[in-house]
């Protein structure tokens, strides 16, 4: 099945192919974890273009065979800290467990590899809690996601307690886990890169404040010699 598949930049958020993706973005997301679909229109339009900081790229992209966007995946690329920030992947829900998934995030990470001269240090992201489930199918849905990342050589951090800010008004804030998987050869993830991934996610990715809860929050679940500062 992924043979016939083709990765594409999503640039033009009125084409069909863009159709397609925010229909698969609006049902593999809830309400509290999407970004309003005029900001996320606004960020396709700017694919592969610097923001205002000149360190920074969005990039937008779609599995397709023949015409249908079977898989997508979004992500940032923060030149300064050589770390790639995943905003969104979801897969069709009817092409799902046919290794479609795997292949997205394989290809993902391939783009992140090519961003800079520099190999990057890897790709981070955040992840719903299962414990934050009351209902039992979302709970283990919660659970399935994460041993998919972990299936293709991704790292979790359940000990970092990673709250993020309502995206709109009257939305609630939501509980994350903390993902990274690492480009770099390197045995472990030291504790001055778990500060990193902490940094790219809450103050470049979501806009807070170091002294914000939310910052501070997270900084307080890290060891002593992990907050005492950042790469």
């Amino acid at each position: 099945m992924t043979q016939s598949i083709s990765l594409v930049p999503l640039n033009d958020a009125s084409s069909s192919l863009a159709r397609q993706a925010f229909a698969i973005y609006e049902v593999s997301f809830p309400v509290a974890e999407r970004d309003p679909l005029e900001n996320l229109v606004e960020l396709i339009e700017h694919s592969g273009q610097e923001f205002a900081d000149g360190e920074t790229v969005f990039r937008f992209w779609l599995g397709v065979a023949e015409g249908e966007v079977l898989a997508l995946s979004a992500y940032t690329y923060h030149r300064r800290r050589r770390l790639g920030f995943l905003w969104y992947m979801a897969t069709l829900r009817t092409a799902r467990s046919q290794g479609i998934g795997s292949w997205m995030f394989a290809r993902t990470l391939e783009m992140l590899r090519q961003e800079d001269q520099e190999l990057p240090i890897g790709l981070c992201w955040e992840v719903e809690r299962p414990s934050a489930f009351t209902d039992l199918q979302e709970r283990q849905l919660a659970e399935r996601r994460i041993r998919f990342y972990q299936r293709n050589g991704s790292l979790l951090f359940p000990e970092i307690d990673l709250l993020t800010p309502a995206l709109e008004d009257g939305l609630p804030d939501v509980s994350y886990h903390l993902m990274f998987y690492p480009l770099e050869n390197q045995a472990a993830v030291t504790p001055q890169r778990i500060r990193s991934l902490i940094d790219v996610i809450l103050l470049d990715s979501y806009g807070v404040e170091p002294d914000s809860i939310y910052y501070q929050r997270a900084v307080a679940t890290l060891s002593p010699s992990q907050a005492a500062g950042s790469e």
